[in-house]
């Protein structure tokens, strides 16, 4: 039965969030507000949380073997969590039910829920999500709603017993059962690693900041302070590291596992490949010695994990090249989009329908063909895909104005950022996609042999974490001191001495903060921290807001990595034809029917800028006067193909 309570709720957000959505600190602002207009309840829980610490830690005095705060909230979180969330929340007790609470070490504790969804219930979630004119389906707002509230019962308990740790929901997925629709969600507590994450800041605002001049000396040593203390950190820590690897690696198998998709492992399984590339090993040697040759699998079977793993080592090195240019300012993430144009355009209409390209040409070549059906001009060949590559030579242009995204959405229909985050979902889907058709592939192949058993999702990601495991303690983990771990790299005395060992070592373990490239994580710590930088530097130097992700883009960040939102997104090979191909097509239709002699440049221009200038306030002088500057600049590609 859905809470009376819940309408009122969401009306009160609506009104609230129609302008700050993506705003984390707006949210818990609110969400304290609620907690507080019912101040006896508030009081309530919090005596609740306050007494059972207090009779833990009594308990806990007389013990030989002292257990942790995650003993503590193993025996009594979901009595807190129901409490607050039906109490104050709107939420229906009776729907909420834990599937399993795990201890994976002294400072690590994973709990699995599920929350079943009724039908008034996700109703009221695609009204609130239609109300503030969110691009989010319903029910994904329903999980951020979840992970925010999440977050803010995980303060309160911090707050309360005093100690340093995070509450989060680590992931979530939108599940079906016949009628039934349900979130399945984990969260995990864990240690707050407050200290490694302030250094880690330190050190990335000290390199950030170089590009900048007037920045006192003085803020230069502090943060430089930070940062060797930041290397020493990872020093004193580097010789524990081989038992809470195998916890991360769980922790990892876990979200997989949940979520039933692999992109949790993607980076993390990048960034040690890329690695193991710069020592004197073989990846395939060390699994195959060091893994492979522990089990009693026939050749084939150990040749076939093999396969599957080179898939997933070349498709994580891709992806990281995109994700490497997923930066913040409008330039960067057009830069990103010609990177992706430029990657997948440059080998023509073979390379999409027959080659590797892409993960399911099948699918490109069927929606290729479903639209060419359709229409009776503008059908779609070889030919309309060498000119997409070649236009894109000339498009590059609008890099050099400051409004990019006023060209770009005149044949998009939506600004860059938007196109680059669709891309993404839409590639990690169709990678998802194949990856496990990949799976049922290897398992025909084994079929043919009766001593071989079959592959699941799970098994395989099990072995790939191992295989992760196997190759960290190979290249990383020598002896208990990393100096002697340098000599397994090409570069031992530069990039590869024993302290820089250390802190690769410990960036393993961001990874279960920060699940995303490391190649964006200067950004993603510089943005969350903004006004930290803003406030200190207020007095010195003005940093432009292009050097920071905004709340929406922090968002799309969790979603994409976290919340298996790919259901309401188009495969990769769908995305490319409807919102790249398409669109592209229709712009070159238009300005070749508008205009009737195309050896006349001066007619093309002329059309080109009454296109771009279309809805543009005519006060803008210096948009209009770039849009006239890239019309000169496009009208070429229309000569050359007169």
């Amino acid at each position: 039965m859905v809470n009376k309570e819940l309408p009122d709720i969401l009306e009160r957000l609506s009104e609230i969030f129609s302008e700050e959505l993506f705003n984390v600190k707006m949210h818990k602002k609110v969400y304290f507000q609620v907690l507080q207009n019912k101040q006896a309840k508030f009081e309530e829980l919090l005596d609740l949380i306050r007494t059972k610490w207090v009779e833990f830690k009594d308990i806990n005095q007389k013990r030989v073997i002292k257990k942790t705060y995650t003993n503590f909230l193993y025996d009594n979180f979901h009595e807190f969590f129901i409490f607050y969330l039906q109490t104050f929340f709107g939420f229906d007790e009776n729907s909420l039910e834990m599937v399993l609470k795990e201890n994976i070490s002294d400072d690590n504790l994973l709990i699995e829920y599920n929350y079943n969804l009724e039908p008034r219930e996700i109703k009221l979630y695609e009204q609130f999500s239609e109300r503030i004119q969110t691009n989010l389906d319903g029910l994904i707002f329903f999980t951020l709603y979840l992970y925010m509230l999440v977050a803010v019962i995980g303060i309160l308990i911090r707050r309360t017993i005093g100690e340093k740790i995070l509450i989060t929901l680590d992931c979530g997925t939108i599940k079906n059962q016949g009628n039934r629709r349900y979130l399945n969600f984990l969260i995990l507590v864990r240690n707050d690693n407050r200290e490694i994450f302030l250094n880690y800041f330190y050190m990335t605002l000290y390199y950030f900041l170089k590009q900048f001049k007037a920045v006192p000396d003085k803020y230069y040593e502090s943060l430089l302070e930070g940062r060797e203390k930041l290397y020493q950190i990872a020093l004193d820590q580097y010789s524990t590291v081989k038992e809470r690897l195998a916890n991360l690696l769980y922790y990892f198998y876990k979200k997989c596992k949940l979520l039933e998709n692999f992109c949790p492992l993607l980076d993390f399984l990048n960034f040690v490949c890329s690695r193991v590339e710069d020592s004197i090993f073989s990846k395939q040697d060390i699994i195959r010695k060091e893994f492979l040759d522990n089990f009693e699998y026939t050749i084939e079977k150990k040749s076939s994990l093999i396969r599957i793993f080179d898939f997933l080592d070349r498709k994580s090195t891709l992806y990281s090249t995109f994700q490497a240019n997923n930066l913040p300012s409008q330039k960067s993430q057009f830069n990103l989009f010609l990177l992706i144009m430029k990657y997948f355009f440059a080998s023509g209409l073979e390379a999409f329908e027959v080659g590797d390209i892409l993960f399911l040409p099948a699918i490109f070549r069927k929606t290729l063909n479903e639209y060419n059906k359709k229409v009776d001009n503008g059908v779609i060949g070889s030919n309309t895909i060498r000119d997409i590559n070649e236009f894109i030579n000339f498009f590059s242009i609008i890099s050099n104005i400051g409004e990019i995204n006023s060209v770009f959405k005149k044949i998009f229909q939506k600004n860059v950022s938007q196109m680059n985050y669709r891309f993404f979902r839409a590639f990690l889907k169709s990678f998802n996609t194949k990856f496990l058709e990949l799976i049922d592939k290897e398992n025909g192949i084994l079929s043919e042999n009766p001593k071989n058993e079959p592959y699941n999702f799970n098994i395989i990601v099990d072995h790939i974490s191992r295989m992760l495991y196997v190759l960290i303690d190979k290249i990383f983990l020598k002896s208990s001191n990393p100096d002697d771990s340098s000599k397994n790299f090409i570069d031992p005395r530069g990039r590869y001495i024993g302290k820089n060992i250390a802190l690769r070592v410990l960036e393993l373990f961001i990874f279960q903060e920060f699940n995303y490239s490391d190649d964006i994580w200067p950004e993603l710590l510089i943005s969350l921290n903004m006004d930290i930088i803003k406030k200190d530097l207020k007095n010195t130097i003005i940093i432009p807001d292009k050097y920071f992700y905004d709340d929406k883009d922090l968002t799309r960040f969790y979603t994409t990595y976290n919340l298996q939102s790919f259901d309401s997104a188009p495969l990769f090979e769908e995305w490319i034809i409807n919102e790249i191909i398409i669109p592209l097509n229709e712009f070159f239709l238009l300005i070749r029917k508008s205009v009737k002699d195309l050896s006349r440049k001066d007619e093309i221009y002329k059309k080109l800028v009454s296109f771009m200038l279309n809805d543009i306030d005519p006060k803008n002088k210096k948009l209009i006067s770039d849009i006239e500057f890239i019309s000169e600049r496009l009208s070429q590609f229309w000569e050359r193909k007169k």
